[in-house]
């Protein structure tokens, strides 16, 4: 009975405090700083500390803290530490509790503390940026702003179809997770690299699966406080997008840049950021480093520029000594420009593409300072400040003017961003792979897939039987899962899915057994919404 009354109490005081809620407030952050003090444990070494990182006093007493403090104000999100830094995304109630029920059994404050806080205008930020072991110049943070109207805006559920009327401002995470990490964004070092002959480049000799000490040679390859790639603002960025001889790289996963990115990027085609380094390892390998060419390239652009290029050409009959052809390669750029979502990706990337040895020392290596995050709030006040003077144009063109098409993906509740940071209308959170997912895939009627019955395409006869045999390799599959919406099938990518559990980038993957977990967890969620339940309740335990 004591129990019962006691999550009784829990969520009356939840349900009071979401009443007086305006806003939630959401910060992202992260910097690369050393949070184990070298010598503070002489028991630790460097091989001791990256094979069993969650282990080390230091870290294990920030994570102490970083629960204690946080769960004072109700705050929800991820954050990961690491010896390299710290990296994450936290959501919190704005204006702030005074203490949260997770703070009764604490009676370590003193009247001064309790007071301190309480005076603070923003004291989860305050605690934050003020920090002893990363606080300071160098943490990077974006404050951004989640209100009522966003969360029913946005309504991403896709287990219910019925907005409530009564709804309040949500939380943008489920839970408070604070995790260590052997490192804050995992660059996938520690591996063999690709040898390309083509470039001097500095091999390391490791086996599939490398040492502990090979692992730690590798990742200083890409350590940012040792070397990092030279700042662009906004503004500098839009001029390196325009400028043709500038490779420019989005360092994001596919399915992020599939619903956005920057005109005339690449697209690495990386399913984790943990493929990158492969990646830069094979584009070095595409281009002809050599110093006169790269001086010859140089030369050929001075005399586009002139409007003289009677004169310029290609090596397409180039040769070996022994008359044997060769494979042609590419002219290189004048500068790489990386960039992210947050600037934390391409930061370690700029990293590593310094120190690794692929690239000429002379090549620039760029990144954009707070990512598209920045880029996007950046246009946004762009667009204003030029409303507000009669919109009239700058020099050069507009200088509003977007180089990004596009939402840009984030790991929350609010799936993807436009400018000025609001959120989209268009995604939802696929619940099996967490991707974003069109949200007409979830409005629409089932499709059962196919072509009319009278076509005499054979080329569309053939895919129509491809397609319907799929389809029964689907049900077979699905065959007896209960609480499961109908297979359904979508025109614009030609893939099955289910409606609520899976979308179709990744229904293909989707086992069984998870099928069975998404069902009822689907069930659940549905039941919750009938009784006006939270699906979720952070209860305070370290998860």
């Amino acid at each position: 009975m004591a129990s019962s009354s006691s999550s009784s109490s829990t969520q009356e005081e939840e349900q009071q405090r979401t009443t007086i809620t305006t806003e939630y407030r959401i910060l992202a952050l992260y910097r690369f700083t050393p949070l184990v003090t070298a010598n503070h444990h002489p028991s630790w070494d460097e091989q001791s500390l990256m094979k069993h990182p969650e282990r080390h006093p230091q870290l294990l007493q920030l994570q102490s803290e970083l629960y204690a403090t946080l769960r004072r104000y109700e705050t929800r999100g991820t954050l990961l530490i690491a010896p390299e830094g710290i990296n994450g995304t936290i959501c919190y109630p704005y204006p702030p509790p005074t203490l949260s029920h997770h703070d009764n059994n604490n009676d370590n404050d003193t009247a001064e503390e309790i007071q301190k806080y309480d005076n603070e205008d923003d004291p989860v930020k305050s605690f934050i940026s003020n920090h002893p072991l990363f606080g300071g110049d160098g943490l990077r943070t974006r404050s951004s702003v989640w209100k009522e109207h966003d969360d029913e805006h946005n309504n991403n559920n896709p287990t219910t179809t019925t907005s409530n009327s009564n709804s309040r401002p949500q939380q943008a995470f489920q839970r408070l997770k604070i995790k260590i990490k052997p490192e804050i964004v995992t660059l996938g070092l520690g591996r063999p690299t690709i040898n390309n002959k083509n470039h001097q480049t500095q091999q390391h000799t490791l086996t599939k699966t490398p040492s502990i000490q090979n692992r730690h040679l590798q990742n200083q390859l890409a350590n940012p406080n040792i070397t990092k790639g030279t700042y662009l603002n906004p503004q500098q960025w839009d001029d390196a997008m325009r400028d043709p001889n500038v490779l420019v790289i989005d360092t994001r996963n596919s399915y992020e840049i599939d619903i956005g990115t920057f005109e005339s990027a690449v697209d690495p085609q990386t399913r984790h950021f943990s493929e990158f380094p492969e990646y830069l390892e094979r584009l070095a390998g595409e281009y002809d480093w050599d110093e006169k060419m790269m001086m010859k390239h140089h030369h050929q652009q001075q005399e586009k520029m002139n409007g003289d290029d009677d004169d310029v050409r290609n090596n397409d009959g180039a040769t070996s000594s022994n008359n044997q052809p060769t494979v042609k390669k590419k002219q290189p750029p004048t500068a790489i420009a990386l960039f992210c979502t947050g600037g934390i990706r391409c930061e370690k990337a700029t990293s590593y593409a310094l120190q690794s040895n692929l690239f000429p020392k002379n090549l620039p290596i760029y990144h954009l300072e707070g990512g598209i995050l920045s880029y996007l709030d950046d246009v946004a006040k762009r667009k204003s400040n030029k409303e507000g003077e009669g919109g009239e144009e700058g020099r050069g063109g507009s200088s509003s003017s977007s180089t990004f098409h596009g939402e840009c993906f984030v790991f929350d509740k609010r799936v993807a961003l436009t400018e000025g940071l609001e959120p989209t209308n268009k995604y939802v959170s696929c619940h099996g792979c967490r991707g974003p997912m069109d949200r007409r895939l979830l409005d629409k009627e089932v499709d059962s897939g196919g072509v009319d019955d009278d076509s005499n395409d054979d080329a569309a006869i053939n895919a129509n039987v491809e397609l319907q045999k799929k389809k029964k390799e689907y049900e077979q599959l699905l065959m007896g899962i209960r609480n499961l919406p109908p297979l359904t099938y979508d025109s614009a990518t030609q893939r099955w899915y289910v409606p609520g559990l899976t979308c179709p980038r990744c229904h293909d993957g989707t086992t069984r057994e998870s099928f069975e977990r998404f069902a009822q967890r689907k069930e659940q969620m549905e039941i919750c919404a009938r009784e006006g339940k939270s699906h979720f309740q952070d209860n305070g335990r370290k998860l």
